[in-house]
């Protein structure tokens, strides 16, 4: 049999947490995801960069650290087999990310519905995030469609500028760079205020004071990023 699904824990990113989850306007479903129980599916939407990918780790890390079995299956890098979900309807919750690359897809969407109807059956809980709510996405089965539409649904709202910074200098902590207010407040004002490109910078920045064994001032934000 061929071998298409890492091990449960190990597909599990233990960097992306709860606890380092920059909240933001996400209380509420927040709250949801760290409750033993509740409905049994959720569908989370939102666009790139808002936080989706790090929530679906950290619903299954959190359930992982009390006991559960759980699984995170990122659905726009695995294999498109159904057999990338066999065995998992045994897990108490199973997160697909990115569940959209496999919808509209006849094959694709029997293989989720087995799992649908296996881990309901169980009693067991499945997650999804997608980039659009499941009304704005096609279906090539019906049953499918029907019951992710009626899933309770989340949008995963986009950080404010201030969160924006929080995500920055938490992930420059993690690589043992330090950013001060002022240098920061400087890049936030004059440079793009796109999460997924504030990160890209932040890699080229990490890049720049590590060859250069500077610590990060606004010269060298002015320089690294042409500001």
């Amino acid at each position: 049999m061929r071998q298409l699904l890492l091990p449960l824990a190990d597909a599990v990113d233990e960097g992306r947490s709860f606890a380092n989850f920059v909240v933001g306007g996400n209380g509420e479903l927040m709250d949801r995801l760290r409750r033993a129980e509740g409905p049994p599916v959720l569908w989370l939407w939102g666009g790139s960069a808002v936080g989706k990918t790090h929530l679906a780790h950290a619903c299954c890390h959190w359930h992982l650290g009390r006991g559960a079995k759980a699984a995170y299956v990122p659905l726009a890098s695995a294999p498109r087999d159904p057999e990338v979900l066999d065995g998992l309807s045994h897990c108490d919750l199973v997160v697909l990310d990115d569940v959209q690359r496999w919808l509209d897809h006849f094959g694709l969407e029997r293989a989720l519905m087995g799992l649908y109807e296996g881990l309901l059956a169980d009693g067991c809980r499945l997650v999804t995030t997608a980039n659009r709510p499941p009304a704005q996405c096609r279906f090539s089965l019906q049953d499918l469609g029907s019951r992710l539409k009626a899933a309770l649904i989340y949008e995963v709202r986009q950080l404010d500028d201030y969160g924006k910074g929080l995500v920055v200098r938490n992930r420059a902590k993690q690589r043992g760079l330090l950013i001060a207010d002022r240098v920061l407040d400087f890049w936030l004002a004059h440079s793009e205020r796109n999460l997924s490109r504030l990160l890209e910078d932040l890699e080229r920045l990490d890049r720049a004071a590590l060859t250069n064994q500077r610590r990060l001032t606004v010269p060298l934000v002015k320089q690294v990023l042409d500001l």
